[in-house]
């Protein structure tokens, strides 16, 4: 079993780099084609040096296998190392951040998920995450990136603390 921590700066690059790879193993075929020149390396660093959400990594005998951010109610990032997928890392992450958004008051915490990444919908689907609901999202764009793109994307639920199944309860 690995241990979860939060992240640290010296986490950054490895944390980019799962994030780089699993944003185009999972997304880059559910986008528009000029979407994938922004998803660089230093894109993908730039969107983890702009976000506010709370960062865990999954470690194991000094490398990371995976980390899950949460932000709120929300689980936002869940992203396992090419080498770690299958090996029940995601399963660990999962419960943790759920853990997390009980432990801050909420009894129903949402993710969201692009429509398409079937290895993901499974996931989710398999560890008790149902849909609310389904609409366009924007997708995160790079400072002096031009255009406007979104992608279907499902809103998922789950309860995981006590109280009334309304997500912010």
């Amino acid at each position: 079993m690995s241990d979860i921590r939060p992240a640290e700066a010296r986490d950054r690059a490895a944390i980019v780099e799962i994030l780089h790879h699993g944003w185009h193993d999972g997304h880059a075929h559910l986008v528009s084609p000029e979407v994938l020149p922004l998803r660089t390396p230093a894109c993908i660093d730039d969107i983890y040096g702009a976000s506010e959400d709370t960062f865990y990594v999954a470690e194991e005998a000094g490398r990371i296998l995976g980390f899950v951010a949460v932000n709120g109610d929300e689980l936002t990032k869940l992203f396992i190392a090419r080498h770690a997928r299958g090996s029940g890392i995601a399963e660990q992450l999962m419960a943790f951040a759920e853990a997390r958004i009980a432990e801050k008051g909420f009894a129903v915490a949402r993710l969201l998920c692009q429509v398409g990444n079937v290895p993901a919908e499974k996931f989710y689907a398999r560890t008790g995450w149902v849909e609310e609901h389904r609409r366009q999202y924007p997708l995160w764009m790079p400072k002096g990136a031009t255009g406007h793109f979104t992608a279907e994307t499902m809103c998922l639920v789950k309860k995981v603390g006590p109280g009334p199944q309304t997500a912010g309860a």
